[in-house]
């Protein structure tokens, strides 16, 4: 019997191991609450480091795009220096034409520096993220969806679209039926 009186004991020790180690010892209790206090600290720091990265992008972001409006307000400029041109091939002195051109070319290469670039997809497959459909025109000839004619050049700011490119969109060929 003495030796099943000694297996209850043991298997007794085992199933309630009495009171918790932590609640023993007060060096271990202040251990787990400086883990817990360090966990918290590098978990703030991680929070300051990604609010300083986030503000640092939003400041570059902010100086890349500074010039966004100017250049927007001269997409007007461009396209009235594109019209002039188109208006006086053959009919003005060939002096005037150059001068309208070169002071329209030295516009263009300063806004090409500052990172604008012109969307002329004639050719191109209709996108509807750089283009904006003004017409359909069937009968043509080019692929359906297929752009044939840029009405108003659109421009980019690095990476971001100015201003849609105004184009005409190949149809369906005439000889084909409607959906």
């Amino acid at each position: 019997m003495n030796a099943r009186k000694r297996e209850e004991a043991t298997e007794q020790e085992h199933a309630d191991p009495g009171p918790r180690a932590e609640e023993q010892d007060p060096a271990i209790a202040e251990l787990e609450r400086l883990r817990a206090r360090e966990d918290e600290l590098l978990r703030a720091l991680a929070e300051q480091q990604n609010v300083n990265r986030r503000r640092r992008q939003e400041m570059d972001a902010a100086v890349v795009y500074a010039q966004e409006e100017l250049v927007r307000e001269l997409l007007p400029v461009l396209d009235d220096f594109e019209r002039a041109l188109k208006a006086m091939e053959g009919k003005a002195d060939d002096s005037i034409v150059s001068g309208v051109a070169m002071v329209y070319d030295r516009l263009v290469r300063i806004l090409e520096r500052q990172g604008v670039t012109a969307i002329r997809p004639r050719g191109e497959r209709f996108d509807p993220a750089l283009h904006e459909a003004v017409a359909e025109q069937s009968g043509t000839g080019a692929a359906p969806g297929a752009i044939i004619e840029v009405v108003q050049p659109g421009y980019r700011l690095r990476d971001r679209v100015l201003r849609h490119a105004k184009v005409i969109v190949a149809g369906p060929s005439e000889g084909g039926a409607a959906r």
